[in-house]
């Protein structure tokens, strides 16, 4: 009887010691999935001319998140410049505005901040509050805004963009969700650059928000940590992943880079910093010809009296790869049709910037004197 009981005891431990990793398996959490990072979608730029460095699926559709903000930033500014509004003018905070979820400054039905403070609170804070707000005073009316940020999206070009929100929180129960991608982020956010104050507060790791009782603190880990970062706009729901807008200027050059879709919060920062290196140390401007400084070959027109070098109305600027830069070359592109007489300042053509056959950039050139008629030139009237 002792024997069968020791055989039964080792038995249910031998059982005990077999089932046991079996039943730890099963009872362990299994972690969440994640999305490597090289499923996110990006593009990179240079912010002067647009040009493309490289990109992966920058067309695709993805929700931008709180990257919407930055359509209603553009909006404001331009109402700025045009002066529409000034940073001094009151916001006030309207009960839609103070009821708003996710990340806030706490606004209160009623009260007002001048559009410095909200500005600040939407483009360090991310705050929807702010953000509503704001559209109400930029539109009248929310949906007055989003009209405005879709008629200023399609002007811009930005033809797989539609906003339905002014925040891009995640859209409620049958309703639309903002939509955008890569490339149109980045079509966006070279307008942005072009505000200084834009910079200002996206560059801002941290700033006091009513009188410091609530600190304001940016999501966007490049700045302060990535050398000459200095913007744009984190996103994320969990629809979208994580998204960036970032952009980091080194001495004459600016790049942005926008990552959509990014598998987590550490893999949008890894992603931008990897391109943004990427495209300074592989490619460099260079200024091929000064604005108001004769350029190119002489151009000889028909019945002139003379030769004359063209001027280019502005710089011209290439965004090549550093081995690149010896081969650049430039002709002149006359008018077609253009004869003498010619007046100073007068369109003549185009100085276009090449590498090999490919057009690289273009910009106007005019006569920088009179150009006359010779004195003979009926005797060639063909000419």
């Amino acid at each position: 009887c002792e024997g069968v009981w020791r055989l039964l005891l080792s038995g249910a431990l031998l059982l005990f010691f077999l089932a046991s990793p079996v039943l730890a398996a099963r009872s362990r959490p299994k972690s969440p999935p994640v999305k490597p990072e090289a499923e996110a979608a990006w593009i990179t730029m240079d912010a002067d001319s647009g040009d493309v460095i490289a990109s992966r699926e920058p067309d695709g559709p993805v929700a931008p998140a709180s990257m919407t903000k930055m359509m209603l930033a553009l909006l404001v500014m331009e109402a700025i410049r045009d002066g529409q509004m000034t940073l001094a003018d009151p916001v006030r905070t309207s009960p839609l505005a103070s009821k708003m979820g996710g990340s806030q400054v706490f606004l209160k039905s009623g009260e007002a901040f001048p559009v410095e403070d909200m500005m600040a609170a939407l483009l360090i804070g991310s705050a929807n509050d702010a953000s509503v707000a704001l559209a109400e005073r930029l539109g009248g009316s929310v949906p007055g805004a989003l009209h405005r940020m879709n008629e200023r999206a399609a002007a811009l070009g930005l033809s797989r963009t539609r906003f339905a929100s002014v925040h891009g929180l995640p859209p409620g129960a049958g309703q639309e969700g903002d939509i955008s991608t890569p490339r149109d982020m980045a079509r966006l956010s070279q307008e942005l650059v072009k505000f200084p104050d834009i910079l200002r507060w996206t560059s801002t790791e941290e700033a006091p928000f009513r009188q410091g009782a609530f600190i304001l603190r940016n999501s966007n880990q490049l700045i302060g940590h990535f050398p000459g970062a200095d913007g744009l706009k984190t996103g994320h729901i969990r629809e979208a992943g994580y998204n960036l807008a970032a952009t980091a200027k080194r001495g004459a050059v600016r790049l942005i880079t926008v990552v959509m879709g990014a598998g987590s919060n550490r893999a949008r920062f890894v992603e931008a910093a990897r391109l943004l290196e990427e495209g300074f140390s592989r490619y460099v401007e260079v200024t091929v010809a000064r604005g108001g400084q004769p350029a190119g070959t002489e151009i000889h027109l028909p019945r002139a009296n003379g030769a004359f070098r063209p001027v280019p109305t502005g710089d011209l600027r290439v965004f090549v790869k550093r081995e690149e830069r010896e081969t650049v070359r430039t002709i002149v592109e006359v008018q077609s049709g253009l004869r003498a007489p010619v007046t100073k300042g007068q369109p003549v053509g185009h100085l276009v910037a090449r590498i090999g056959d490919r057009e690289i950039a273009r910009v106007q050139v005019v006569a920088g004197v009179e150009v006359r008629r010779t004195f003979f030139w009926w005797l060639t009237p063909w000419r």
